[in-house]
């Protein structure tokens, strides 16, 4: 292969890549952001920053307020659905992964328990220089849980 071809090559194999990848990028229902999960057209959103001045998480609040870790508990039998767009909380920012793994980890873990939780989704306020601050919760769902 002469150096022509091999650079009229590299040209072409870069320029299919970058088609390739544009095509790619819209191909799931959820968004850009998810694009292909097949490396190397990953779009990689679990890298990405958030989306706005406001961020959120699916935690868990006992009966005297502390909170929990959704996997700090064993088993959970709640009163509404919990599939993301379904929830009461459904306007709120976060990112749309981590909620979907906790709710399959709930979801794979029912059954009953003694302790009363809510399911909540709490949302901190982001400011340059400054420590998160809680702007909300937004409970999504009382529960009766295990430890």
């Amino acid at each position: 292969m002469t150096m022509w071809n091999r650079q009229r090559f590299g040209i072409l194999s870069i320029l299919a890549y970058v088609a390739l990848s544009w095509a790619a990028r819209f191909d799931m229902g959820l968004g850009e952001q998810i694009a292909s999960l097949v490396y190397p057209l990953d779009t990689f959103s679990m890298y990405a920053g958030p989306p706005a001045d406001t961020i959120g998480h699916l935690l868990v609040r006992d009966e005297v307020g502390a909170m929990h870790h959704v996997r700090d508990f064993t088993g959970y039998q709640c009163d509404a659905e919990l599939k993301r767009g379904a929830t009461r909380c459904a306007d709120q920012p976060g990112f749309a992964y981590h909620y979907d793994d906790l709710v399959r980890y709930i979801d794979g873990h029912s059954g009953s328990g003694a302790t009363h939780v809510d399911l909540i989704f709490r949302t901190w306020r982001l400011r340059p220089r400054e420590a998160p601050s809680i702007e909300a919760d937004c409970v999504i769902a009382h529960c009766v849980a295990a430890p």
